[in-house]
């Protein structure tokens, strides 16, 4: 039997978490709710049902479910069973279900009976969540510490994306790290309003909020009629909102205020000047910026709203924005294109390393561990400044954040190869979705748009371009390499951006 230090109390942590709170509504979706009792009992069915299938600990097990009331419990169970929980984005291609289950090497699958047949076909055993009874998960055993707890999916370096594995022990210490960052601590009273993918950042405030007693208000996207009312009625007093979200919030309720939100935990892209101001106005001097990777849970950094207050009024000059200072028993390094460490003021890549952090990582090549010094390469390019912050100033490879996704360019490209002699993917800046993409063709025919449309068929809905444009020539540099920034620089000197939900290019 291993010690405490090497195992992770998961079922015990829930169970104290239910009894003092079992009558309190966990997760609502604007319609339904569930009571805590209820949702200790559902994970404890999946729980149960992963076990007798003869789960091990660390073995992986998708979980597709989307922003819904069991995507929660749903989670929830496959934690608590002790599974390295493959959490899938619902609404993934064909080819992007089977490349991601066939690399996490997932056998098991947790999702709606609309979706069963997708992952028996990929060979996975599935329970569907419409046949899932409650039951009792109290007794379960703590799970080892250096087991694979999580494999999330990133973009990497050539495009496709790269299972990122995390341990039950990281996990939990980046529970508790959640937590201690908290300025304003959430009480059984409170609910945090997410509207971004459960698989992501919200699925982590969700867990720390149930930990406090909290609940969560999940909604299937910006659903701004819900949101509105929620916060009209007071109905939560925290927000989770990356500026993708903020700037849809803003322009839906402009000129309303709500002074009762206590916290808007804002991330994943740099927050802007005038969006900060137009958040300001809506909820006060609350926002509270962070930096997070799939590789190290969130907040690796933090800026705090007092500390934020200060930096967007003081309208700073240097390169980048700022995201804070290094999170408790974070670590952070800037190294130039030869690994050497660079001093405070110089921009390079940022480096991370911490205890909660994952421990490596399968591509195509198999499992591949962090470097010897422990530190990430986290393909971003920043600089700390004299006070230690870190600011962000741009990505190593272009990685693109859009509509609160991370879509890599090169994958977009390798999927319009050969529709025109050379394809480019350049992203334009947008308030309303953080990036808008956009595919340039060189050489391109009268028909290069269709065939491009039919192309992208196998990728999700929100890596496909928003407008595609034929060039007589891209440009390139003295190696004849295509340069993705001159690029973007010629179509701003051709066309504007309607932004909004439906954006456009609009001729100058």
């Amino acid at each position: 039997m291993k010690g405490m230090a090497e195992t992770i109390p998961w079922a015990a942590d829930l169970a104290a978490a239910i009894a003092a709170h079992a009558g309190r509504v966990a997760v609502s979706d604007g319609n339904a709710v569930l009571r805590f009792a209820d949702m200790g009992g559902l994970a404890g069915g999946v729980a149960r049902w992963l076990l007798a299938d003869g789960l091990r600990a660390g073995d992986p097990v998708v979980t597709s479910l989307g922003n819904t009331i069991p995507g929660v419990w749903g989670s929830v169970g496959a934690r608590i069973a002790g599974a390295a929980e493959v959490a899938l984005n619902a609404n993934l291609t064909e080819a992007e279900r089977r490349y991601c289950v066939e690399l996490s090497g997932a056998r098991r699958a947790v999702t709606t009976r609309a979706r069963a047949e997708a992952f028996r076909a990929l060979g996975c055993a599935v329970l569907c969540v419409e046949d899932v009874a409650a039951a009792e998960f109290a007794g379960l055993p703590p799970v080892p510490a250096d087991a694979a707890g999580r494999i999330g999916f990133t973009s990497g370096t050539t495009g496709r994306p790269k299972a990122i594995v995390t341990s039950h022990g990281a996990r939990w210490i980046a529970n508790l790290l959640q937590r201690a960052h908290f300025e304003v601590m959430p009480t059984p009273e409170s609910a945090i309003l997410l509207m971004t993918p459960f698989v992501h950042g919200a699925g982590l405030l969700a867990q720390a909020f149930h930990d406090r007693g909290a609940g969560i208000l999940l909604l299937d996207g910006v659903e701004t009629e819900k949101a509105a009312r929620a916060l009209r009625e007071r109905q939560v007093d925290f927000v989770f909102a990356p500026p993708t979200v903020l700037a849809k919030l803003t322009a839906a309720l402009e000129g309303e205020s709500f002074p009762h939100v206590r916290t808007v935990f804002t991330g994943t892209a740099p927050l802007t000047a005038p969006l900060y101001r137009k958040a300001r106005a809506m909820f006060g001097p609350v926002i509270r910026v962070t930096y997070g990777k799939s590789e190290i849970t969130n907040p690796i950094t933090e800026l705090r709203p007092a500390e934020c207050e200060a930096y967007y009024a003081e309208q700073p000059e240097g390169e980048g924005v700022c995201v804070g200072f290094p999170g408790t028993g974070v670590e952070i390094e800037i190294r130039d294109e030869h690994n050497a460490r660079l001093p405070r003021g110089e921009v390079g890549e940022v480096h991370l390393r911490g205890r909660h952090m994952s421990h490596g990582h399968i591509d195509a090549n198999g499992f591949q561990p962090l470097p010897a010094d422990g530190f990430h390469a986290t393909g971003d390019l920043g600089r700390i400044d004299e006070r230690g912050r870190l600011h962000l100033v741009g990505r190593v490879a272009d990685v693109i954040k859009s509509g609160g996704y991370k879509i890599h360019p090169d994958e977009i490209e390798q999927a319009l190869a050969g529709t025109a002699p050379a394809v480019a993917v350049v992203t334009l800046p947008s308030e309303y979705w953080g990036e808008v993409i956009v595919a340039v063709a060189e050489g391109a025919d009268a028909d290069w748009e269709a065939r491009a449309r039919a192309a992208l068929a196998a990728l999700a809905r929100h890596k496909h371009p928003r407008a595609f444009l034929p060039r007589a020539s891209l440009a390139r540099n003295h190696q004849g390499k295509v340069m993705r920034r001159l690029i973007r620089e010629e179509v701003l000197a051709e066309f504007t951006l309607k932004d909004g939900p439906y954006p456009e290019l609009v001729p100058r």
